[in-house]
């Protein structure tokens, strides 16, 4: 545990067992229930009670601290899909059980922070967070091309927002320090966004691979697809291609980052360095599994 930093026990806290020796000048909310494929009746009721009525609980617990200063990691899945690039002021509404559930946890933030003119609010949206240790689909495509088996569909020309934990950690620092009473939302993205055939071509350069990944009709894909979803449900092992997987692909999730730049934010990272960071750190995780758990 960092110098500093003490561990509480999450029910405690949040039951009023926990005495604060010194309040803290920020409460800063991951807890999620992250998205699943295909979510049954266990996962929709779990995306509600931690997303929504679980960031609920944390501002209730504010309230009570009389703790004025909150961030709520929320996901541009809060906003719906669009063929466009879109900023924080998009209204399309999102179209999974989990960008749903983001957004109404968002809308809970809002109204604890117009409840008293005093309170700050920070609503980040990120981009799919890569990096170091990172168990997301980014890391499922890079083993892909290492592997030799990752393939592109169609011409993959559909843009993909991507945002660096680097990037995230350092967007975090600076919009603390100059945050101010009321709600702001951000998207958190990498200075720029690339299309899927373009990340997939920087991953190949830090991998040393030469050589463009084969190409599948959007059609022999989706057979593809299907027929992985019936591998994982019967088998429950993870394949090359699903539907979650090729819906990722070929969606286009393009954001704007321009609201956070106009507040003096510089990325400390590119998207291509911080592609090379991840692919060192899958190198070594490859080398050496323990270590990298640990």
């Amino acid at each position: 545990m960092p110098v500093g930093w003490r561990w509480v026990d999450r029910d405690a806290c949040l039951a009023g067992q926990t005495k604060l020796a010194t309040p803290p000048d920020w409460v800063i909310h991951l807890e999620v229930k992250h998205h699943v494929p295909n979510p049954g009746p266990a996962e929709l009721a779990e995306f509600d009670a931690v997303n929504c009525a679980g960031t609920q609980r944390w501002l209730d617990w504010c309230s009570s601290q009389g703790l004025k200063r909150f961030v709520y990691f929320s996901s541009i899945k809060a906003v719906g899909d669009a063929p466009s690039m879109q900023d924080e002021t998009a209204s399309t509404e999102p179209d999974t059980p989990y960008g749903m559930s983001k957004r109404r946890g968002e809308n809970c933030v809002r109204q604890w922070a117009e409840a008293d003119p005093r309170r700050t609010a920070l609503i980040l949206r990120p981009a799919v967070i890569y990096g170091p240790g990172s168990t997301a689909n980014i890391v499922a495509m890079i083993r892909a091309i290492d592997r030799g088996y990752f393939l592109l569909v169609g011409r993959n020309e559909n843009v993909k927002s991507l945002v660096s934990l680097r990037n995230v950690v350092a967007a975090v620092g600076h919009l603390l320090a100059q945050s101010v009473p009321g709600v702001a939302v951000y998207n958190l993205v990498d200075r720029e966004s690339y299309s899927v055939r373009a990340i997939t071509d920087m991953v190949s350069r830090q991998l040393g691979r030469t050589g463009t990944p084969r190409t599948s009709p959007l059609g022999v894909a989706r057979l593809a697809a299907a027929i992985g979803d019936a591998v994982e449900r019967f088998t429950g092992r993870s394949v090359p291609l699903s539907r979650a997987r090729l819906r990722a692909l070929t969606e286009t999730t393009h954001f704007s980052c321009g609201r956070l730049l106009a507040t003096g934010f510089r990325h400390p990272q590119s998207t291509e360095e911080g592609l090379a960071e991840m692919v060192a750190w899958y190198r070594f995780a490859s080398a050496n599994p323990v270590s990298a758990r640990g």
